[in-house]
């Protein structure tokens, strides 16, 4: 009896670890031109994102990630929510940008660009994050969105 105990104690647990380590895939599938207007705001307005998550993910080989010069651990059990900005490399990107270029659907000064897919970006402070998508008229199409990070 004490064994089944300790079994269905391991089992929660474990189950418990891999809620709070569930990924968040942008858009629900993919970094793409939207299905319909509104998609990636509706999406993260069910979100919450705090200050130190991570937006991406990690590779599955559990091997370190190199996150604008930070190592980052790889450890699944102890690893934030993640963002994932999935997309196919040389067909779009993620361009985090400011608010005026955000609305404009433009990257004339942005702040960080990543071109190769799945995007993994790391969360410093709170505030508006922006980010577009600079292939074709991609932006326009609706692939853009913003997050509020919170503080923890």
């Amino acid at each position: 009896m004490a064994t089944l105990g300790a079994a269905l104690a391991t089992l929660l647990a474990a189950f418990l670890l891999a809620a709070a380590a569930e990924d968040h895939i942008v858009g629900g599938a993919a970094w793409r031109i939207p299905t319909s207007p509104g998609l990636y705001r509706a999406w993260a307005d069910n979100r919450t994102v705090y200050n130190g998550d991570t937006l991406g993910e990690f590779l599955p080989s559990r091997a370190p990630v190199l996150v604008n010069d930070r190592d980052m651990a790889s450890d699944r059990d102890t690893a934030p929510p993640r963002l994932v900005f999935r997309f196919e490399t040389g067909f779009y990107d993620v361009v985090q940008v400011g608010r005026r270029e955000f609305d404009e659907c433009t990257a004339d000064d942005p702040y960080q660009l990543y071109r190769t897919g799945p995007a993994v970006i790391h969360l410093e402070g709170k505030g508006v994050r922006y980010y577009v998508c600079t292939a074709g008229n991609y932006c326009s199409l609706g692939v853009k969105m913003y997050v509020v990070v919170e503080p923890r």
